[in-house]
């Protein structure tokens, strides 16, 4: 007697341990997972995309900055003849007064960057050109005015030599979006380089000063 009470017990925790497996794979297929994958779910980060300032003057750099996604950029926007639409970065200026809407794309998902641009004011501090290519070891020529007529140039990308004068003159040795900026009476403007591969030969780099720029007065 004993003997059929434990096995019909047995066989009522079998069935009962049998619906609650069932149970808890219908809720996981109902959240959209499933009993293999629990623990291997990939998250989705987000892309976003970042204007440096949301007001700026006409040819004067314009920089957005790209995050999440995979990690692998493509950045695009109308009427632009773009040389170099990957990386995180992208910088751009505009002759003309308006609005304007620069587009990034990562994994299949799109993020804009909208900004204004608005007449230059005269005297005003302007670092020219706002935007420009280079090849790799080609020289980049910057000129600066308005301000006090004191300028003082940097970058996070650059040894500088000389760090002083009206005009600035850099090379770089390596690919991608460089920035230069000048300062003057307390006023800063910025300047960006995009900096291309060549398939031509250049000249060795010394060692230690990959990228260099000296200040010069025109």
């Amino acid at each position: 007697m004993k003997i059929t009470k434990i096995a019909k017990l047995n066989n009522i925790m079998k069935t009962h341990q049998k619906y609650l497996a069932l149970s808890v794979v219908t809720a996981l297929t109902a959240m959209g997972a499933s009993v293999g994958s629990i623990g291997f779910a990939q998250t989705v980060t987000p892309l976003t995309c970042s204007v440096s300032a949301s007001t700026v003057s006409t040819n004067q750099a314009t920089i957005m900055t790209a995050s999440g996604g995979n990690g692998i950029y493509q950045w695009s926007g109308a009427n632009l003849n773009i040389t170099n639409a990957a990386g995180s970065q992208f910088a751009v200026s505009y002759p003309n007064p308006g609005v304007y809407t620069i587009t990034v794309t990562s994994a299949g998902l799109n993020a804009s960057c909208n900004f204004t641009v608005v007449a230059a004011v005269t005297g005003a501090l302007n670092c020219a050109p706002g935007t420009q290519n280079v090849t790799l070891g080609q020289t980049a020529y910057f000129t600066a005015t308005g301000g006090n007529g004191a300028y003082t140039w940097s970058s996070p990308d650059l040894t500088i030599i000389n760090a002083n004068g009206s005009g600035f003159s850099a090379s770089y040795a390596s690919t991608g979006l460089k920035t230069l900026s000048v300062t003057s009476a307390g006023v800063t403007d910025t300047c960006a380089v995009n900096v291309l591969a060549n398939t031509t030969p250049v000249p060795p780099v010394i060692p230690g000063l990959p990228n260099t720029g000296g200040g010069f007065n025109q």
